[in-house]
């Protein structure tokens, strides 16, 4: 059974054994998703690679949170399958494009150096593919591949923010907005047309708040 767990976040998760709970359990196998493993030493970096859990790398929330930086080209060093996340449903905007932007940035801005995994290209993928991968999805959505599910989005590059166009990878992961997104198709049903989401967004709205009141509630906030 798949199994999804956070791992590593923040500067006190290493006292707390982690990865020790994990071993014990028998969980570090190829079904399990870690999420965020910002704090990993090498030596549990190959433990991880060596078992092929898969990571969940969310860089809008580590810097959030201030939780750091996930050693993210060490994991490509070691093949490791991971996918870009959002950490939660609630966390800022949900804006995948601005999650691409921060997964270049926040390596780029701690190594200064401009070629430092991931490029814009490598980005995309894993906001696409490799979500799909750390998913064991990988053969029904991820690529727009004959035989898969048809989930995508049709992106208005005409729009101002495109201009001028280069290198398309980096114009979707630097340039584009969620306001550029015109259709999205989850299995071929369009959930957006012409710009609009389908459904009722005023009950998404009411039902979002009410569970938030609920949750303060609960807490007595």
């Amino acid at each position: 059974m798949p199994l999804n767990v956070h791992l590593l976040e923040s500067k006190a998760d290493p006292a707390t054994d982690q990865m020790g709970v994990l071993r014990r359990a028998g969980a570090l196998r190829p079904g399990l998703l870690a999420n965020h493993v910002v704090h990993a030493t090498d030596a549990e970096l190959d433990e991880l690679a060596t078992h092929d859990v898969r990571i969940a790398h969310n860089p809008l929330s580590n810097m959030r949170l201030a939780s750091g930086v996930a050693r993210v080209p060490e994991m490509k060093a070691r093949t490791m399958k991971f996918g870009l996340g959002l950490d939660g449903g609630t966390n800022d905007t949900s804006d995948m494009f601005n999650n691409m932007r921060a997964a270049v940035g926040l390596q780029r801005a701690q190594s200064t150096d401009p070629a430092r995994y991931p490029t814009p290209a490598d980005a995309l993928r894993m906001a696409t593919l490799g979500g799909a991968e750390v998913l064991g999805l990988e053969e029904e959505i991820g690529s727009l591949t004959p035989g898969k599910k048809a989930d995508l989005q049709v992106i208005d590059t005409q729009a101002l923010n495109f201009a001028p166009k280069v290198d398309w990878a980096s114009q979707v992961v630097f340039n584009a907005q969620p306001v550029n997104v015109q259709w999205v198709f989850v299995n071929g049903v369009p959930l957006k047309k012409d710009g609009k989401v389908t459904g009722d967004n005023g009950r998404v709205i009411a039902d979002a708040q009410a569970a938030a009141d609920r949750v303060r509630e609960y807490l007595g906030r």
